[in-house]
């Protein structure tokens, strides 16, 4: 299953290169996350909340990453 999580308003996804799981997924101008490999690990929020320019994972929770809520 694949979550989205933004339109990808930024230039550059911050939050793929860091996911170790390579969970995150940036096609058509939008950014998702395969909840499949998700670990929860919350590194992609933490560069998503840190760099991006809409701060699109600062609501979400671990779980929610993971598919789960």
């Amino acid at each position: 299953m694949m979550n989205l999580i933004c339109k990808q308003n930024c230039k550059v996804c911050f939050a793929e290169p860091v996911c170790a799981m390579d969970a995150i997924i940036v096609q058509e101008k939008a950014v998702y996350v395969e909840t499949d490999k998700c670990i929860g690990c919350g590194t992609c929020r933490f560069a998503c909340i840190e760099w991006s320019l809409d701060k699109a994972l600062k609501e979400k929770t671990t779980d929610w990453l993971k598919g789960m809520a």
